[in-house]
Formats: C-alpha cells, sequence, structure tokens
C-alpha cells in the first residue's frame, strides 16, 4: 500500500504554520506600537464607567460598546489607532526578510571553508555514476548538486536548499564507510533522494526561515515590552502578575515548534518508505538515528521527548518500515494543535480590525475562512488516511471522536489564552461553555470520518480524491461557521452575554412591531434566554449552506450506491482481506424514507399550528409582539419534533453510518416541512380557517412577509434539526454499545411482483437528486440575503442603542476610589469642555435676556435670540458624543440638561418662526432650566473630585439652584 494515498497532509500542516505566524506578526506587533504610543485607552475606559477591577468580559463590554460613539472620539483624541501601514508593514516585512533567508540559507549552508565540492573529494570520479544511478531510479529530472562535508565524521547526509535546486550533502564519514558499508551509502542517498521527490525541501525551509525572522523581528520586541511593564510594575512597587500576553508567547513558541517536529518527523517516516520502494535496504538506517531510550526513566520520559524531535527515533523508523500504521494513525497531538493554532490564527486576525472598528459579520467570516480551510485539510486528510487504511486492511474503521474531541480541547486552549470572552480573567463567567468546543470537535470528526467510510465503500473512481475534496469542502464551510458563531456568539455568552427582560421585550417590539403593550412580552418564559441564543444563529453566515453540505455530500454518496465488484481505488497490491469485517451500507431508502414520511407528518403539524394561531388571531395592528413570536415558536417546534423521529428511524437503521444516517432524515423532513412553511405563509388569508397574518387572498413571498423571519428561522431550524440529528444518533450509539443489533438475514433483490431491484434503486437515486436541488436553492436564497448582510459595515448608532436596549447600563457599585478615578477621566478628557459649553450657553442666554428692552421689535428679538437658542440645540446631543458621567447624581443632571436643552431649543425656534410670544417664554424656561442642570451637574462632580483628594475647576453654583429633572413630554 502507498503511505502517500490521498497526500500525507504535512503540506497543509506546513502551511498552517506560515499562516499563523504572518497573522501573528500583525497582532503581535500591533500590541507593541500601541504599548510605545503616547495613548490613554485606559482613561478613556474610565471615562466611560469601567471598573479596572472587574476582570470580566461582559460588564466592560456593555460599558464600551454601549457608549461607543463616545468610546471612539475619545480614542481619535486621547489613543488613536495607528496607520494601516503599521499594521501590515510587519506581516510584510516579515515575508520580505523571510525570502531573503530562505535564499541565503543553502548559500551559507554551502560555504566555502565547510563543504566541497564532490568532485574534491572523489578525483577519480567513482562516486558521480552511482550517484546518476541513483537520481534515475529516484525519477529526478536533473542531478542535484552534491557537496561533501570533510569535517562530519558522522554517517549521514543532509539535504537543503529548494526543491527545484535541491543541495545533498555528504558527511565525511558516509564517504569513509561507502566501501566498507554499500548498503548504508546507498539507502541514506536514497533517503534524501526520497526528499526531493517528496518536495519536502521548499516548505520545510520556508517554514524555517519564517521562523527565525519572526523570532527576531516579532517575538523579540514584544518580548521586551513586555519586560518593561513588568519593570514598571516593580519600580512601583507591585508585585507583577503573570500576563497572559506572556503566557500567549509562550504557547506560540511550543505550539510552532511541536507542530513543526512533528511534521518534520513525518516527513522523514514518509521519505524512508520512498526509499524502501525504490529498493533501500531496510537494514540500511541500522545506527544511523539517536539510539532508543535505555533505563526506566529515560523510557517513561521518551515519549515526552520524542513530540520535542524533529528526526524520529530509531525505533519508530524501522517499525514503520514494516508496518506503515503510525502514518496512518489519527494521533492526539496534532489534533490538539491544529485546533489551538486555527483559533489563534482567527484571533490574530481579527485583532488587525480591532483598532479600526470594522468587524462586521463578513470581516468575522473573512477572518475564519483560511484557518478552517486549514484545519479541514489537516484535520480532514488524517481521518479520511486513517478510514482508507481501515478499509484496506480490514481494520476496524476509527470513529475519529477522540482524536476531534482532542482537536476542541485545542480551540478551547486558544480562546482561553486568547481571552477571547474572558476579558482580562483566566476563566470566563461561564466556564462550563469552553466545554462546547470539545463536543463540536468530536462532532466534526465523527462526521468525517463516517462519511469517508460511507464514499469509501461506494466511490467507483480510480482514486479517492474527488470524494476527498468534496468532503472536505463540507467540512471547511462547516467549520467558517462554527468559527464565526463562536466568535460572535458562543465566546460571549461563556463571558457573561445576559439580556434583561425589558430590553428583550422592546427588542422584539421593534422586530414584530405590535400595538400590545410591552410588558405582556416581559414575562413570557424563555425570551431572556432562549431567543437571544437562537438569534445568534439566526444571524449567523453561511449556517444554513453549512447545514445543507452536511447532509448532502453524504446523501451523494448514498445515492453513488454500493455497487458490485472490487473498489477501483483500492491499489492491486492491497486487496481487501476476505476474511475482513465489512460493515453494510444500507440502502438508500432506509434513511430517506423516515425523512419523507416525517416531512410528511411535518407539514400536517404545521397546518394544525395554523388552525391554532387563527383560533387567538387578534385584530390586525395587533398581530406583531407576542402573537408574532409565538407562531414562530410553534413553526420551529413543528419542524423539530418529525426531525427527531426521522433521526431515530434513519438512526436504527443505518448501523455504523448513523450520524449522517441521522442527518439525512431529519434535514429531509426539515427541508419539506419549511417548504410547506413557504407555501401557507406565502398563501396565508387564502383559507380562513388557516389565516395568521393575512385578511385577503394574494401571493405574498414568506420572505417578504415583515412578521415572519423567513431567513432567520430557516438558519434556526437547519442548526435545530442538526442539533437533533447528532444527539439522536450519540443515543443511538450508546444504546448499539450497549446492546448490540442481531445479525439480519439479506434480503432478496427482487421485490414481491417481479420489480427489479435496479428500478427502485434509480427511483430512490431520483428522490435525492430532487431533494438536492430543493436544498440547493434554498441555500441560494439564504445566501442571496446574507450577501448584503455581509457587506455592510455595522451601524454604530444601531449597535449602541440595541446593547443599551438589550443589556441595558451596567452601573455596578465600585469603591470610591474608583469613583473618583472614573469621573477624574470623564471631566478631564473631554466633560470639562462640555460643562463649560453649557456654562457659556448658559451665560449667554442670560445676557441676551438682560439685553431686551421694553418696545424693541420682534426681528429685534429673533436677532438677539435665535443664535442663542439653535447653539442649545448643541447639548442635546452631549450624551450620545461623551460617555454617561460615572456618578448616579451627576448623570441625572446631565441627562436633564440634554433633554430641557434639546426641548427648549426646538420650542424656542418654532416659536420665534411663529411669532408666538407665549411659546417662546416657555422655552426660555426651559432654556434656563437646562442651565440650572449643568450647574448642579457641575457643583456634583466638583464635589466628587474634591472629596477624592483632586481638584476641581468650577465652584459650586450659587445658593438655591436646583435642576428639575421632571422633563415635560
Amino acid at each position: 500500500m502507498d503511505e502517500r494515498v490521498l497526500g500525507a497532509g504535512t503540506s497543509v500542516r506546513f502551511a498552517m504554520l506560515l499562516f499563523l505566524l504572518l497573522a501573528a506578526s500583525g497582532s503581535m506587533m500591533l500590541t507593541v506600537i500601541i504599548g510605545l504610543s503616547d495613548g490613554d485607552r485606559a482613561g478613556c475606559e474610565l471615562a466611560a464607567g469601567v471598573d479596572p477591577d472587574d476582570s470580566g468580559f461582559w460588564g466592560p463590554a456593555v460599558s464600551t460598546t454601549g457608549q461607543i460613539h463616545a468610546f471612539r472620539y475619545c480614542e481619535s483624541l486621547w489613543a488613536p489607532a495607528p496607520s494601516w501601514w503599521q499594521i501590515a508593514a510587519w506581516p510584510a516585512l516579515l515575508a520580505v526578510s523571510a525570502a531573503l533567508l530562505f535564499r541565503l540559507l543553502p548559500l551559507w549552508k554551502a560555504r566555502r571553508g565547510r563543504v566541497v565540492p564532490l568532485e574534491a573529494a572523489d578525483p577519480d570520479g567513482e562516486l558521480r555514476p552511482l550517484l546518476a544511478e541513483l537520481a534515475a531510479t529516484a525519477g529526478l529530472s536533473a542531478m542535484p548538486r552534491v557537496v561533501v562535508d570533510p569535517a562530519a565524521g558522522s554517517t549521514g547526509a543532509v539535504v537543503f536548499g529548494r526543491t527545484r535546486r535541491p543541495v545533498v550533502c555528504l558527511d565525511g564519514g558516509l564517504l569513509v564507510t561507502r566501501h566498507r558499508d554499500p548498503v548504508r551509502f546507498r539507502t541514506v542517498l536514497l533517503h534524501e533522494l526520497a526528499h526531493i521527490a517528496n518536495r519536502d525541501i521548499t516548505l520545510t525551509y520556508a517554514t524555517v526561515a519564517v521562523w527565525r525572522v519572526f523570532l527576531v523581528l516579532v517575538l523579540l520586541p514584544y518580548l521586551l515590552l513586555q519586560g518593561y511593564w513588568v519593570h514598571e510594575a516593580l519600580e512601583a512597587g507591585n508585585v507583577p502578575s503573570l500576563d497572559r500576553k506572556v503566557l500567549l508567547a509562550a504557547f506560540m513558541v511550543a505550539l510552532v515548534h511541536l507542530a513543526r517536529s512533528d511534521t518534520l518527523r513525518s516527513r522523514e517516516v514518509y521519505a524512508d518508505l520512498t526509499a524502501l520502494r525504490w529498493g533501500a535496504d531496510p537494514h540500511g538506517w541500522a545506527g544511523g538515528g539517536p539510539p532508543d531510550a535505555a533505563g526506566p526513566l529515560r523510557r517513561a520520559l521518551a515519549p515526552i521527548l520524542e513530540q520535542w524531535r524533529t528526526h524520529p527515533r530509531l525505533g519508530l523508523r524501522q517499525g514503520a518500515l514494516s508496518d506503515p500504521a503510525p502514518l496512518f494513525r489519527a494521533a492526539s497531538l496534532p489534533f490538539f494543535l491544529t485546533g489551538a493554532a486555527a483559533v489563534l490564527a482567527a484571533v490574530h486576525l481579527l485583532f488587525h480590525f480591532a483598532p479600526y472598528y470594522i468587524a462586521s459579520s463578513g470581516v468575522y467570516l473573512a477572518a475564519s475562512l483560511v484557518p478552517a480551510a486549514l484545519v479541514a485539510g489537516v484535520a480532514g486528510i488524517a481521518l479520511w488516511r486513517a478510514v482508507a487504511y481501515a478499509v484496506l486492511t480490514g481494520a476496524r474503521v476509527p470513529s475519529g471522536i477522540a482524536a476531534g474531541a482532542w482537536m476542541g480541547a485545542g480551540m478551547t486552549a486558544g480562546t482561553l489564552l486568547t481571552g477571547m470572552g474572558a476579558g482580562s480573567a483566566w476563566l470566563p463567567e461561564r466556564p462550563y461553555v469552553l466545554l462546547l468546543p470539545v463536543a463540536v470537535g468530536a462532532a466534526f470528526a465523527w462526521w468525517i470520518t463516517q462519511c469517508a467510510h460511507l464514499w469509501a465503500r461506494t466511490w467507483r473512481g480510480r482514486t479517492l480524491r474527488p470524494a476527498l475534496l468534496l468532503g472536505l469542502g463540507a467540512v471547511f464551510l462547516a467549520l467558517a461557521s462554527w468559527f464565526v458563531w463562536w466568535q460572535l456568539g458562543g465566546a460571549a455568552y461563556a463571558g457573561g452575554y445576559s439580556m434583561r427582560a425589558e430590553g428583550v421585550a422592546q427588542w422584539l417590539v421593534g422586530r414584530f412591531p405590535t400595538t400590545a403593550p410591552v410588558r405582556e412580552l416581559v414575562g413570557a418564559p424563555g425570551l431572556t434566554t432562549l431567543l437571544p441564543v437562537l438569534d445568534t444563529f439566526g444571524g449567523t453566515p453561511l449556517v444554513a449552506l453549512a447545514a445543507t453540505v452536511l447532509w448532502v455530500v453524504p446523501l451523494a454518496a448514498w445515492a453513488v450506491g454500493p455497487g458490485t465488484g472490487a473498489l477501483r481505488w483500492t491499489p492491486a497490491s492491497a486487496p481487501v482481506p476476505a476474511s475482513a469485517p465489512v460493515d453494510p451500507v444500507p440502502a438508500l431508502r432506509r434513511v430517506l424514507l423516515p425523512g419523507l414520511l416525517c416531512g410528511a407528518l411535518a407539514c400536517v403539524a404545521l397546518v394544525a399550528v395554523q388552525v391554532y394561531m387563527h383560533g387567538g388571531q387578534p385584530g390586525p395592528d395587533a398581530r406583531g409582539g407576542l402573537y408574532a413570536v409565538r407562531y414562530a415558536g410553534w413553526t420551529l417546534l413543528a419542524l423539530a419534533v418529525p426531525s427527531a423521529l426521522a433521526a431515530t428511524a434513519a438512526g436504527v437503521a443505518a448501523g455504523r453510518f448513523g450520524l449522517i444516517g441521522c442527518l439525512v432524515a431529519a434535514q429531509t423532513a426539515t427541508l419539506l416541512g419549511f417548504a410547506g412553511t413557504t407555501a401557507l405563509v406565502s398563501l396565508d388569508g387564502c383559507v380562513e380557517a388557516l389565516s395568521v397574518f393575512q385578511d385577503g387572498c394574494a401571493w405574498r413571498p414568506a420572505w417578504q412577509v415583515g412578521l415572519f423571519p423567513y431567513v432567520q428561522l430557516l438558519n434556526i431550524a437547519s442548526v435545530v434539526a442538526t442539533l437533533v440529528a447528532g444527539a439522536v444518533a450519540v443515543g443511538v450509539a450508546v444504546v448499539r454499545r450497549v446492546r448490540p443489533p442481531r445479525s439480519r438475514v439479506p434480503r432478496r433483490a427482487a421485490r414481491p411482483g417481479g420489480v427489479p431491484a435496479r428500478a427502485a434503486v434509480v427511483r430512490w437515486r431520483l428522490v435525492a437528486g430532487l431533494l438536492c436541488t430543493l436544498a440547493a436553492g434554498t441555500s441560494a436564497i439564504v445566501g442571496a440575503v446574507h450577501l448584503r448582510v455581509l457587506s455592510a459595515v455595522p451601524d454604530l448608532t444601531v449597535t449602541q442603542r440595541v446593547t443599551t436596549q438589550l443589556a441595558g447600563v451596567p452601573d455596578r457599585p465600585v469603591p470610591a476610589g474608583t469613583r473618583v478615578r472614573q469621573v477624574h477621566a470623564w471631566y478631564h478628557l473631554s466633560g470639562d469642555g462640555l460643562v463649560e459649553l453649557a456654562t457659556t450657553y448658559s451665560i449667554r442666554l442670560n445676557a441676551a435676556l438682560r439685553g431686551v428692552r421694553k418696545g424693541d421689535s420682534w426681528d429685534s428679538l429673533d436677532r438677539r435670540l435665535r443664535p442663542v437658542c439653535a447653539d442649545w440645540g448643541r447639548a442635546e446631543v452631549f450624551e450620545m458624543i461623551w460617555f454617561r458621567v460615572p456618578d448616579r447624581s451627576a448623570q441625572a443632571d446631565w441627562h436633564a440638561l440634554g433633554a430641557w436643552a434639546g426641548q427648549g431649543s426646538r420650542r424656542c425656534l418654532q416659536g420665534l418662526d411663529a411669532r408666538d410670544v407665549p411659546a417662546v417664554m416657555e422655552a426660555l424656561r426651559e432654556l434656563d432650566a437646562a442651565g440650572r442642570c449643568a450647574a448642579t451637574a457641575n457643583a456634583r462632580i466638583d464635589t466628587v473630585l474634591r472629596e477624592g483628594g483632586r481638584a476641581g475647576t468650577f465652584r459650586p453654583p450659587a445658593k438655591g439652584i436646583i435642576c428639575n429633572r421632571l422633563v415635560q413630554p
């Protein structure tokens, strides 16, 4: 069996390391640039009301996001974002420097004084014909350059340079022993030529060059900055704590080294096996590697030390020559490193955009595409290889669950180290949520192995690579959606994401307009917990497409059918053993029929929901709110229950392919049910007993009905069906393990009545094709809607309003000293200018009123008062352009100032336009009230600062001035 069947996967692993280093270079240097700049981001956070002692995520996030306009304005003044070229320069510099070092490394290794040309060490020319013969055996088009290191007494060799211009360097000891041990000489040379044929050189030395440049240009400045901060803490008399950034740098170093070492060890074994196919003697490697551990302690530490070596130990190399099974095993460490590297790369990419506040859904998706593709390549190829090896050798096909769980654990470790969802704390507020990536990783690996097993049993092509690419494409889309959801919703929920009942009720009224009072939504069960989580599924890009490919790709394999005869992709040299246990592939109808029947059941349930909702149908103006929410909830339940029944029936019938059988059946039922939902909502009102939103009959496309969240509900229904199928598959697998099924007698090939089985198979394949077409069309509709969503940059005003509405304004009690620091930051960063501006408006208003004389014309009065009234209108936006005062009493006066100023300014200008003297007088009283509130807010701020030992600026207002906080509507 060719050990490189389906590809070795090492090139993708090298690519992941290169991408991680490039992404980390810009992110880590951005930290250095911001750290060296003279900015005061901490002051802006204090002014926003953030408690510096609050190490959590959700409270500070709400304080800043709920005042995002003011926070951006503050940062633009006191901590401006670096220019884009400063961030882009470091990855570019890293790439250029690595390319230069990559060019210089061969010259340095082949420098004069260290190596000599082959002709100098072989003046008689005895080696040249032998080397030419070996190069021809290796299938090389040209003879590589050969040099000799005469000072090296070892009996080895090394190849360096580039794949197209390789250089083979022979140790002096190898030349000495070529006559005494020609077998070893030939074996070592074939091994090095195998590296050239396997195209190992370029990627290996490119990784070496990027890593060395990264250490000098990125990691060294990053650690120096961290050391400077530690030094500052020590000088201030503080004990520096273990910083996450230092631990992240250490983890990066260990991750890259371990992943690189594991990949290099694999390539060494692949080169050995390639040389073996070319005729190398299996005993030629004796003594050519580090000796195996001899002694109890060394034997105990050998597995740990082995992970750090770039060359495998001799025992592993010799064992692989007789049995290449280790090359096809899904080891835990590579999967763990892959999961961690993917999260680190995605977070590093997102950090590039963080200073510019353009993190839309499209940006999150873009930052997830490359990591998702690399994870799909690394983990997918490894698991497909394990399945192919098991099929060809007759071994039991692995489930991949353990390997996937290790990959999920790597995602969790990357989440913890980057602080995503945890703030500055080591653990998020809900640490149990971090178990979710472990479960998701196990589920992905389980799906990959079952899909690979199914394709391996049904594929009739000469190679499995087309099926592999199809399966990896499905995993790529699913992983991309998972990364986006985890970054947008999952990590935030782990960090304490929560919503107020009143906020959710107001948010629902905005989504589903109604004239009913909001208080009826506040007490509705599950709104504050279930709906926000479901809404994150509905708003995640590509989630419907990802859920679709996860069942369409296995369905395509089932539609191909097991066929008859030997599999064409299996090598002739390694036929499947006759005694090998073969898991039967269930017939296509056994997984489709439950889905079709339960899809019809879902349509019946949806009709029942229509009848039930019509019985409590309110008036036309009250059909939003809780009524629309209930309809969406009942619709989702009517889709979920039949999908669970379909998954149970198909899971029992699918045997070893239970997970993908459950997915196909559950998603088929959901798809048919949602098709029925589309028809019922689009024709709503045509049958009176089924009318929910409409009163008249007309064709109204369901995706255009404002009170029916069509796209969001489709996304949620697809995710719920996937989760239901996974849960049912786990339950069926547990039951099968506890109570193994009895063997069944295979049925006859023909049906009663003489109908050939071939015709039935064709009909079921036609049904599968129609289902795939319907699923593709539905996904296309959702994708078209999401194109507009992905291209939109988030509106900061909407973000601020929604955050404040849903989560409220955190006003947690803080120590008096912290409150003083917050008020001081609010006042001295920009608040003093606004207070002074409001005071100036009040002084100008009083001056204008004192200048009014009896008998002045209206035009003279207008010229005197209009500019003052217009200027007071600017005070209405003080709360928008700057933070709320981090003191409850001062904030109440400050809010009243804006409300009185806005109301009085509008009424004053309207009264002047209408020449309405009573209206102008009333407006002037409101503007005077705004001035009083400005004076009392300033007095409270001044009192807080003086009591905290910080000097204020303005004197307290005159005695008797009181702010009236009761603003008339």
